[in-house]
Parts: structure tokens; sequence; C-alpha cells
């Protein structure tokens, strides 16, 4: 992880934190005031502790926004403050406009949930070849394909269009057997997103937009990610800890449909009450109850989840579930490089949350959302929440580092002349290593764009591939030789083989 390189002072923090805009209408009456009471100094206190320079939050009850408040700065060390209407990447809860924007096809005949997506797109191959011939719309949604978590990333940066990066998503190896476990993966959001364009003539950022953004009146919100820049009232991204936060350059997403949408919390708060009326929002009715029952029903059951650990804890289509003192909570996170966001609905309630915040790899999303459940979902659980998800955020400052080198490593056999030159890959395409004035650290090119990266000798003839972006996949490599000694690919486990050239 990168180093931290500025003072993050808390008076400044504490100075700068602005109360916004709250709507209170329609909240008359104590039940209200007390599920609200206090909570600008829980948010403000929140932000303090995990050093979040800015965040919007806002909650919806009833089909009302009881809630809606910008807190700090939009960057670090300037005073323009987030509001309401201040533009955010919502990165991975992107996938739950996805799946409604999918469901708008399939209220409309266009689509279906459980038909494999060979129907809707002939060419359509995975390398698990039954999988790719029967995996459906729900597989994908669901995180149940078999794709490796988190794999393909790579292939949105180094070049391609989103027709060549269909093309190659049968080159990705499986993690697991077809409908076997739950594994997170942008690519099969990325595929569905494709399915849809295909079905709806247009591209996945038009049809969301026309299908979902416009009609609920998201006025500042859009799936291109230019609308992030249409004017000033945007946050910059952030990283740092331990008293040091940095401004970093936000991060287009690379595989759009899994985490492009930018969006406001002003914005938000129309798709939470759409969510929480059955798919209507002053009068109109976007989706069908039906397809909002579809899109929280538990397709998959990946394990435990939400702050209490709920082991019946299911993935549903671009959402997850859990249980809360007794009410099912419907959730989705994201993140991006410099910002982290969540949608929390309680449907029993009427009642949901967002939170949105100009920092990569915080838990602050989940510290205010935990507080929101205690307040909103029945009563306080009796367990200490919040020290949970403090023990969380020291897991997730290890997370994007480097692993140690060996302290004793062994030479390497395979000097750079010799590993220097050009390599192909089926899934990547090519690879060029170039060798460097330090025989230990090489640069190497990627694909159409040659997107820069970094291969560090680590131990005998193994290396370590790299590249700028900490949520870009790395990994070990080591190249091969052929019968007279010189290299003739490489192999590995995280990027596949290479051919030598």
């Amino acid at each position: 992880m990168r180093s931290p390189s500025l003072r993050y002072a808390f008076l400044f923090l504490a100075a700068s934190l602005v109360a916004g805009m709250v709507l209170l209408s329609g909240c008359a009456g104590t039940e209200k005031y007390d599920k609200l009471g206090g909570f600008d100094a829980f948010v403000t206190q929140k932000m303090a502790e995990y050093e979040v320079p800015g965040a919007v939050v806002a909650i919806v009850e009833n089909d009302t926004v009881v809630y809606l408040k910008g807190f700090g700065v939009r960057e670090f060390g300037r005073p323009e403050r987030v509001d309401p209407d201040t533009r955010f990447q919502i990165a991975s809860v992107t996938k739950y406009l996805t799946a409604g924007a999918i469901g708008t096809l399939v209220d409309e005949g266009k689509l279906d949930w459980d038909t494999p997506v060979v129907t809707y797109l002939p060419g359509f191959a995975l390398k698990d070849t039954y999988a790719g011939q029967h995996a459906t719309l729900r597989d994908l949604l669901a995180h149940r394909s078999g794709l490796k978590p988190y794999d393909g990333g790579l292939l949105g940066r180094i070049g391609y269009s989103n027709a060549e990066m269909l093309e190659r998503m049968r080159y990705l190896t499986p993690g697991a057997s077809f409908r076997e476990r739950s594994q997170y993966s942008n690519a099969g959001f990325f595929i569905a997103g494709e399915v849809a364009a295909a079905a709806d003539n247009r591209s996945w950022e038009d049809l969301t937009d026309a299908r979902i953004i416009q009609p609920l009146g998201m006025a500042r919100s859009g799936a291109h990610p230019e609308t992030m820049y249409l004017d000033d009232n945007h946050v910059a991204g952030h990283i740092g800890s331990d008293g040091g936060v940095r401004t970093i350059p936000l991060e287009v997403n690379e595989l759009p449909a899994a985490g492009q949408v930018v969006s406001t919390g002003r914005d938000m708060t129309q798709w939470m009450r759409m969510i929480l009326t059955e798919g209507s929002v002053d009068g109109k009715q976007i989706l069908k109850p039906a397809t909002i029952k579809q899109i929280h029903a538990a397709s998959m059951t990946p394990g435990s989840s939400g702050p209490l650990s709920d082991p019946n804890a299911a993935a549903g289509l671009g959402c997850d579930s859990y249980n809360f003192l007794g009410e099912r909570v419907i959730e989705k996170n994201g993140a991006l490089e410099g910002v982290r966001s969540v949608v929390t609905l309680i449907p029993g309630k009427k009642s949901g949350i967002v939170v949105i915040a100009n920092k990569h790899l915080t838990v602050f999303p989940e510290a205010v959302r935990t507080e929101f459940l205690e307040r909103y979902a029945g009563g306080r659980s009796g367990v200490d929440l919040q020290a949970k998800v403090k023990a969380q955020q020291a897991a997730w400052n290890t997370l994007g580092q480097t692993p140690p080198r060996p302290a004793d490593p062994g030479p390497a056999t395979l000097n750079s002349s010799m590993i220097a030159g050009e390599y192909q890959s089926d899934l990547y395409g090519d690879l060029r290593v170039i060798p460097g004035a330090d025989a230990g650290n090489m640069t190497v090119q990627l694909g159409p764009n040659r997107f820069p990266g970094t291969i560090t000798h680590w131990t005998n003839d193994t290396w370590y591939l790299s590249w700028p972006n900490p949520d870009d996949m790395a990994g070990f490599v080591t190249f091969t030789t052929g019968p007279s000694g010189s290299v003739s690919g490489i192999k590995s486990d995280d990027f596949g083989l290479f051919a030598g050239t």
C-alpha cells in the first residue's frame, strides 16, 4: 500500500464537517425523532475515527426521505463541502441497479432470469463448457457461475472493446465448478450487462440511464463515467490511514455493469423508495413487484454475513440478504479506488439507508449502516457491533499490500536479458517484458494499449507481477525454458499461460 503523505488533523476534520440539508418532512412525532436523535453526532464522530474527508448519508422511511445530509469536504485540503447533490461513484452498488435494469427487460419479456445466456448471445462461451452452455442471468448475478473471484478486471484496462472482452471471457480459468459455491465475479456482471445490451439493442450505459436512472428522476446520476465531471460538485478520491490521508485519482471501473454508476445521496433515495414500495415511485411503476421479489430472493448461500454474522445469509441478484434482530435486510456495498458505498434496506420496516464516502478501504459506511440497523430494526443487539466493525478495519488496512519478500531470496538462474521479450496469452493478448537498469525490477506492457506494470524478482525463478492500481490483480509468475535453456513462456496461477513469441 502506498505510504501516507499528508497529516490528517482531527481539528481540521471537526471544523470541516458541515451541516448539509436535512429533510424531515412528514417525520413529526416522538418515534422518528428518537430514531434520529444524535445521529449527526454519530456520523461526525465516525468520520473522525476513520479519517473520512467527506460523505453523504440518506435515510428513507415509509416512502419519505427523513434524513439527507452531506458531511465534510469533497477533497481533502480544500473548502468545498459535500452536499446532498454532490456526485460520487457508487462502485459495486451499481450491481444492484444493473439487476434492476435487467429486471425491466424481464418484465417486458425480452429476457428471462433462468434461460441460458447463449440463447441471447449465441457465440458466448466459458472455459468450463458446461457452464458456458447453461449459465443464466441468475447464475451471473448471484455469483454462482464458477468464475474465479475478481478475475478478468485487467481486460477492461488494457485496451479491448466490450465485444473483445466478451470474446475473451472464454479463457478465464474457473475457480469452482458451475453452481458449486458463490464467488464474487465482476466479470459475471459484465457478461450480464452485455446480454442486456444485446436484448435492448443499446449499450448497458444507455439502457441503464433510460430504464432506471431517468424514470426515477435521478437527475444528477448516470451510467456513463463522464457523468462524474459534468460540473464541479463532485468528490475526489482518497486513501490512507493512521493520521495520513491523501487524494488519489478516482478509478474508472474496468467492467462497466459491475461498478460504473455515478450518483448522489438525493438521487439514491429515489432508488430506495422504488425498491421499498415494490417497484413504484411517485405513481410510476418501474419494476413489477414479482421482479423485485426475484431480485431479492436467495439464489445462493455464500456463508455467514451481516453485523451479527447470520449463518443463513444469501446472495440475491446484485444484492445480498441477511437477518438482523428478526428483520430481513437487503444490502449491497461497493468499493473503488478512492470511494466506498453501501445501500441497506429493511423491507419489513419500509426503511433504508445509503452511505457514500470519498475514501477507499474504510469501514465507515458499515459503521453508519450498523447504527442505522440498531435504530430502525427494533433495538440494540446487545453486541458491541462498532467494535466488530473497527476490527474489520484493521484487516482492511492490509489489503493491497505487497506480500513480504523472503528474507534470504534465492538467486535467479535466468537473467533479465533472457527474460526480456514478447509473450502472448489467449486471455490478455501481448505482454512485453522490458529490461531496466535494475536487473531485479523490470517493466511490463500488457494488451493493445500497453498497460504498464512491474515485474520484480522474488526468489529463485519466481517473479512478482503487479500494476499501479492496488485493486488490480497481482501475482507470482515463473518463466519456463525449452530444451536449449532459452525462455519459452510464462506460467502463473493468477495470470495463466503466456507463450514466448
